[in-house]
């Protein structure tokens, strides 16, 4: 689907959950023949890229870079596979790199018991036990070669009119949003989601120092934007700024 002109989220990425599947929003730039993905989805998702890149009409070898937010299995799990379909070079922060390419061991991740009852406000704690093993399972990734390792952000990027790179840690110490002036929209990964009609920071029991992760959600609100995605939850279209902003103040 294409929300704005030049930026496109991938249809029929799903990841698992405690209430079953839920989409998750793998983003394209498409500018100038050329096509740059941010996030890779999880693991399995190179298929349902793939199959998008191919029904706008471009070829695999478009895709030129894979951005990586944050190095979370959801985000990172399709991208050995994707990189082996496209041959794209692959950019992620420093910090967060080593866990891509597994040089670093991931750190252990359990689903808290109250974003488990969110989704199942019944479940017994056999059933939870279940979620958590599933979602245990789920954390593998095949590692992927990282080509580039951004710096303390500001990195620009000369697709749609420009996007900037932000580093936005405390979600992970290397957390990215990507800023594109030219198009009034803040991609914020996981740092801010627009979920059940309002606007929420990090998921909590996933965010690793939430004190960084207030401090970055101030700095993005200073930033000007009518329209935000984040990985999770749905497409902002109107006074995100403004939603950011009020959610920054607390």
């Amino acid at each position: 689907m294409e929300i704005l002109p030049g930026v496109h989220l991938v249809d029929n990425v799903v990841m698992p959950g405690p209430g079953g599947v839920n989409p998750v929003n793998v983003g394209l730039l498409v500018d100038g023949g050329t096509i740059t993905v941010i996030d890779a989805g999880p693991p399995g998702a190179e298929k349902a890229i793939g199959d998008y890149v191919g029904g706008i009409g471009y070829p695999l070898t478009a895709v030129r870079r894979i951005i990586i937010t944050h190095h979370h299995v959801d985000h990172t799990g399709g991208l050995a596979g994707l990189v082996e379909l496209t041959g794209a070079e692959v950019w992620a922060h420093a910090a967060d790199a080593g866990f891509i390419d597994g040089s670093v061991p991931r750190p252990v991740l359990e689903m808290p018991e109250e974003r488990i009852r969110a989704f199942l406000p019944a479940a017994t704690a056999e059933e939870i036990a279940v979620v958590r093993a599933r979602m245990k399972e789920f954390m593998r990734a095949r590692p992927a070669k990282v080509d580039l390792r951004l710096g303390g952000g500001g990195e620009e990027l000369s697709v749609l009119g420009g996007c900037r790179i932000l580093h936005t840690p405390g979600h992970t110490p290397g957390h990215i949003c990507l800023y594109l002036p030219s198009r009034s929209l803040l991609i914020s990964g996981d740092l801010v989601r627009y979920e059940q009609g309002r606007v929420a920071g990090p998921p909590p029991g996933f965010t690793e120092n939430p004190a960084e992760a207030a401090a970055s959600l101030r700095l993005v609100a200073g930033l000007a934007f009518e329209h935000l995605y984040g990985y999770h939850g749905a497409f902002l279209p109107a006074e995100a700024g403004r939603l950011v902003g009020e959610l920054a103040a607390g």
